[in-house]
């Protein structure tokens, strides 16, 4: 800031010295200058080239790399691409569809079945899924936001 400051205050001082040279010029040829549009004509040019010298200033180049997030689409995983596009396609659903909670049991159960020998309709089931993931399972199709997605599928790792 203290920079910008001084750059300008540098400018003023060249503009106020042009405006009196310029005056002495015109007044010692005798061609009567009018000094309100003279400092008018001499402020506009002051301005003009600071802002060009301005833009100029910073013509070095700049190293920064901007990093591209690679897309999941271009991942080449397929399974990766299945459970984006069906994440995407519940949430632009009219209707809250069944395929994304059928994907969730299907996880649920594959879970359950590998770490405790049991499946989700066994009693036993229900106490490691908890209330909340069960009623979202067993329940009617309903939309889920994102935060909700990403509860549940913890709560199924941490089984």
């Amino acid at each position: 800031m203290r920079r910008l400051r001084t750059r300008w205050g540098r400018r003023l001082v060249g503009g106020v010295a042009g405006f009196l040279g310029a005056e002495l010029l015109l007044t010692l040829v005798d061609a009567g200058p009018d000094p309100l549009r003279l400092a008018l004509l001499v402020a506009t040019c002051t301005v003009l080239l600071g802002l060009v010298l301005d833009a100029l200033d910073d013509a070095e180049p700049s190293w920064s790399v901007e990093v591209e997030e690679p897309s999941v689409r271009d991942s080449g995983e397929t399974r990766m691409v299945r459970y984006v596009g069906l994440i995407e396609a519940h949430e632009s659903s009219r209707a809250p569809d069944r395929a994304l909670r059928d994907r969730l049991g299907v996880l649920a159960d594959q879970v359950l079945q590998q770490r405790h020998g049991l499946r989700r309709d066994d009693p036993g089931a229900g106490v490691l899924l908890g209330p909340e993931l069960s009623e979202m399972l067993d329940g009617p199709p309903r939309r889920l936001s994102r935060a909700e997605i990403s509860h549940y599928l913890s709560t199924i790792e941490e089984l």
